[in-house]
C-alpha cells in the first residue's frame, strides 16, 4: 500500500515511508493502549454508555435509523470541519514558507515542517504531488522526509473531531508520535542521502 502512495518519489521513499509508517502505527497503537490501561478512560463516555444501556431499543426500518445518525453526525461535525479547515487555510501562508533550496535540510526546518505537516488535513495520497512540487523548486529531503511522514496520518481537525470521545492524552499523544516520526523521517531522508 505505502508502495503505491509514493510512486513519483521513487522506491527509496517508499521503503522510508514503508519501515516508518509500520513503526508508527505499532508504537503508536503501544502508547495508546498503555495510556488507556492507565486509567484514561473518559468518565464522560461511560456514564454516556451507561445510559445507552438504559435507552429503549431503536425501532424502524434500518435504512431511516442509519439516515438519522447519518444526518445527526453530518450537522455536527461538517461545520465544525469547515471552520477549522478555513481557520488553517487562513494561515497556511505564515505556516508553510516558501519552498526552495533555501529551506535547505535545516532541523529547524524539519521540525516546523513536521508540525505543519501534523496540524493540516491533507488528502491521503494528496501529500505526494505536494512534496514533489516542493522538491522540483529545490526543497530538500529531510522537510521532504517530514512532510511524507506527517501530512497524510492525522490532521489537527480530526483530532479535534474525536476530542469527544477519546481522551485528550490519548490524542496529544497520538499527535506527538506523527511528530515525532516526521522529524525522524526527515533526519533519516538525509542520513540516506535521498
Amino acid at each position: 500500500m505505502f508502495l503505491v502512495l509514493t510512486p513519483g518519489l521513487g522506491w527509496q521513499w517508499a521503503l522510508l515511508r514503508l519501515g516508518l509508517a509500520v513503526v508508527l502505527v505499532f508504537g503508536t497503537a503501544a502508547i495508546v493502549s498503555r495510556l488507556a490501561s492507565q486509567g484514561a478512560v473518559d468518565m464522560h463516555a461511560v456514564h454516556q454508555a451507561s445510559e445507552d444501556v438504559a435507552a429503549p431499543i431503536p425501532s424502524g426500518p434500518v435504512a431511516l435509523r442509519w439516515l438519522k445518525s447519518l444526518a445527526t453526525l453530518t450537522i455536527s461535525l461538517v461545520p465544525e470541519y469547515i471552520v477549522m479547515i478555513l481557520a488553517l487555510g487562513a494561515v497556511r501562508a505564515f505556516i508553510f514558507p516558501k519552498a526552495g533550496p533555501e529551506l535547505g535540510n535545516s532541523v529547524i526546518v524539519i521540525i516546523g515542517l513536521a508540525l505543519a505537516g501534523t496540524l493540516f488535513a491533507i488528502p491521503t495520497a494528496g501529500e505526494i504531488p505536494i512534496i514533489q512540487t516542493m522538491r522540483g523548486f529545490g526543497m530538500g529531503s529531510g522537510p521532504a522526509g517530514a512532510l511524507l511522514l506527517t501530512l497524510a496520518p492525522v490532521s489537527l481537525p480530526s483530532l479535534i473531531m474525536v476530542g469527544r470521545v477519546f481522551p485528550k492524552r490519548v490524542l496529544v499523544a497520538i499527535g506527538a508520535a506523527v511528530l515525532a516520526t516526521g522529524i525522524a523521517a526527515g533526519l533519516l531522508a538525509i542520513a540516506l542521502g535521498l
